[in-house]
């Protein structure tokens, strides 16, 4: 089974192949999940719009991968639904024991809750994505988003975190 990382770098520069004729560069970002500059030396806005509007066409195991589009300083900002990351959480097997490291057991610990859909919460999606596509402390802001939230909303969201915890355990591996 292909990695989550490649098969959403590769289904999100074919949608955009396909619509501009263009074949872009990703790269990891801290305002969205994951950023493109191919665009500079045209009409970035428009660009965005268009690829925006067009979002629901651009799926991933047969769920919406891109939630928005958007332009900014000459950049092109894609934010991905949760549906797909649930859809490929559903196809993988049972994971493995964690290794020593804090970060594996925390994931472990967040897996070993009930299943339940990938919770639809910006600072954890982004901390998601962050460890996904190898940004610099991608690890501590994916821990630390649940800790935004105080009591109750905080148990409930990191016992939401089950998939995601299953499929950074997975791609880890």
């Amino acid at each position: 089974m292909e990695p989550l990382r490649f098969a959403i770098e590769r289904t999100l520069r074919d949608f955009i192949e396909r619509l501009t004729g263009v074949c872009v560069a990703l790269k990891p970002s801290k305002k969205a999940h994951l950023a493109s500059s191919a665009f500079l030396r045209g009409d970035v806005a428009a660009k965005a719009q268009m690829l925006h509007a067009h979002a629901h066409e651009c799926t991933l195991y047969g769920a919406q991968l891109l939630a928005s589009v958007e332009a900014q300083n000459g950049w092109l900002l894609f934010r991905f639904a949760p549906d797909a990351i649930d859809a490929y959480a559903k196809l993988l097997p049972q994971i493995a024991e964690p290794d020593d490291r804090y970060f594996s057991r925390r994931l472990w610990m967040y897996a070993r809750h009930d299943d339940a859909p990938v919770p639809d919460d910006p600072a954890v999606l982004q901390g998601f994505f962050a460890v996904l596509f190898g940004l610099s402390g991608g690890e501590q802001l994916f821990l630390s988003a649940p800790r935004q939230k105080d009591g109750l909303e905080r148990v409930n969201l990191e016992q939401r975190m089950t998939r995601l915890a299953k499929v950074l355990i997975w791609e880890r591996r």
